[in-house]
């Protein structure tokens, strides 16, 4: 199905109270079998804009933008995909992420700058899932590393975190809370 730029979700965001933000902000659409998944692209340069900004975007989209679909299932398949060039605490990171108002959120950090700007880029990591069934075994760690950053850029760089427990990376992968 089609993926594409859906430049009238960012139009529903511009007024007077947004305008500090708004140039931050694409939007796209995907289109599915009746019915389109939503994702608003907000890339900031630290996590200092992601703390700023997460929660007076999310009320933006869920009443100017969410408010306005018909089918509850566009109404509940609307992504925040917040793209910072530098590194984000993991404690930002868990407080965006767990913040189930409105939309989904995730925070995806020390992206290059033709990852910031590549559709595909997007598309494939939020919305590309492949399951192979095959189980390898892999002698060497190196290979086995350089397979984990092909296949899933999130796990390897969580995985790169000397900061982190195993328990936290685990758990910063899931999705799931980590205990302070």
């Amino acid at each position: 199905m089609e993926f594409d730029l859906y430049e009238q979700g960012k139009e529903l965001l511009r007024n007077d109270d947004n305008i500090e933000w708004i140039d931050k902000i694409i939007c796209w659409v995907k289109k599915e079998s009746g019915y389109n998944i939503y994702i608003f692209q907000a890339i900031v340069e630290n996590q200092r804009e992601i703390e700023k900004y997460y929660e007076t975007i999310t009320a933006s989209i869920a009443t100017e933008f969410q408010s306005t679909l018909e089918k509850a299932i566009e109404r509940w398949n609307i992504y925040l995909v917040f793209e910072c060039k530098e590194s984000v605490d993991w404690k930002i990171r868990l407080k965006v992420e767990q913040d189930k108002f409105a939309v989904r959120k995730v925070v995806w950090d020390n992206l290059k700058e033709e990852e910031m700007k590549d559709k595909e880029y997007i598309r494939k990591r939020l919305l590309c899932f492949e399951i192979n069934e095959k189980s390898e075994k892999h002698e060497n760690k190196d290979e086995l590393i350089k397979r984990i950053e092909e296949n899933d850029l999130e796990l390897y760089k969580i995985l790169q975190k000397k900061d982190l427990t195993l328990d936290k990376k685990v758990a910063l992968y899931v999705g799931d809370g980590i205990n302070e």
